[in-house]
């Protein structure tokens, strides 16, 4: 158990990728608390931790809420004694559409999600982390971040910060022992995935809807339970070689990961 008596805090932890890393770090002993804005799911994901035996612990909030992280920091720090990990998984598609067409609304709503979200979630964890000297962050990031993809430019646009807020971050808290890396996923099997498809054609084209259809179709989208594996590895001390990093399952595989 490479993660036993580990305190971690991982958002959008009720659904999809959030979900599957919550239930391997529990597998590997880490104390876990997750946060999204749904309870329902939050409740199913702690009854199944706690039915293995593991401690699971919730806190429903939105990560664009500075109190909402600061209350779910807290209460990781105040139920389980303190924070080692955090996973700063939640996020939106956002609008998708071109730059013109787009909603002004929507596109701030996406930039506080994914980007904003991930700064608030690392500046609360880093406060106790830096006292500590000590400490993982992985954030959820995308290919998305370093490719130009028509319709999807604000959530690229959070991404691309995300991934260049990892490698500021692992420079600036490398004297404090802070390890921050980021993934990319690739395309996954989620509700997410489920969104951008129920779009529609109106919304992304006849061509890029058929293609996104197609992933599914065709089996092309991973199941989360293969890529929870690696964030339990960057939340490890089998990683505190590694900062700095954003890559692919293959990439980190290059790095010694031995998933």
């Amino acid at each position: 158990m490479i993660l036993k008596g580990k305190v971690s805090f991982i958002t959008g932890g009720g659904r999809g990728l959030g979900r599957s890393i919550a239930l391997a770090m529990a597998r590997e002993g880490a104390r876990v608390v997750i946060m999204s804005r749904t309870a329902k799911d939050l409740r199913e994901v702690v009854t199944l931790i706690r039915g293995s035996g593991g401690e699971g612990h919730f806190c429903e909030g939105d990560v664009s809420n500075p109190e909402d992280v600061s209350r779910g920091i807290e209460k990781a720090v105040r139920d389980c004694g303190g924070l080692d990990i955090l996973v700063n998984n939640a996020a939106v598609i956002g609008p998708a559409r071109f730059l013109e067409d787009a909603d002004e609304a929507a596109w701030q709503k996406t930039i506080n999600t994914n980007l904003f979200g991930t700064y608030l979630g690392c500046r609360a964890a880093g406060l106790v982390m830096r006292e500590r000297r000590s400490g993982k962050i992985i954030n959820i990031s995308s290919g998305l971040g370093q490719m130009a993809y028509p319709r999807f430019c604000v959530y690229s646009v959070s991404k691309a910060g995300e991934i260049q807020m990892t490698r500021s971050l692992a420079e600036e808290w490398r004297p404090m022992n802070i390890q921050v890396n980021a993934i990319d996923p690739g395309l996954m099997d989620t509700d997410f995935q489920k969104g951008v498809r129920e779009l529609g054609p109106g919304v992304l084209g006849k061509e890029l809807h058929e293609r996104f259809a197609e992933y599914k179709e065709k089996g092309l989208l991973k199941d989360t339970g293969k890529v929870a594996p690696l964030a339990v590895y960057l939340a490890s001390p089998s990683s505190d070689h590694l900062s700095g990093h954003f890559g692919t399952l293959d990439y980190y595989r290059r790095l010694g990961w031995p998933g």
